[in-house]
């Protein structure tokens, strides 16, 4: 049985909630238990390292910005990457 029956609704602003989203999954949490622990001050722990985000959004960036860039800006970036790497 459920011990969680009570619902709380918070309005946010589309990019408030694009936010915490984001953090919950860094953090390889939904975002209802990451909302839960972190309004009852409990310690929360990435689920990634910071460099591997990092790297992550870097790609993710390139990835959305591809079919716009020319293949210099394309290597530059894939360049910055594998220095994250490093």
């Amino acid at each position: 049985m459920r011990n969680k029956t009570l619902g709380i609704n918070v309005r946010v602003t589309p990019d408030e909630k694009e936010k915490l989203c984001q953090n919950a999954k860094y953090c390889g949490l939904s975002l209802s238990e990451y909302l839960r622990k972190t309004g009852l001050g409990r310690e929360i722990e990435t689920a990634f390292r910071e460099k591997d985000y990092r790297i992550f959004r870097l790609l993710k960036q390139l990835k959305a910005d591809c079919g716009q860039l020319e293949k210099s800006a394309i290597s530059f970036r894939i360049d910055e990457i594998l220095k994250e790497l490093r």
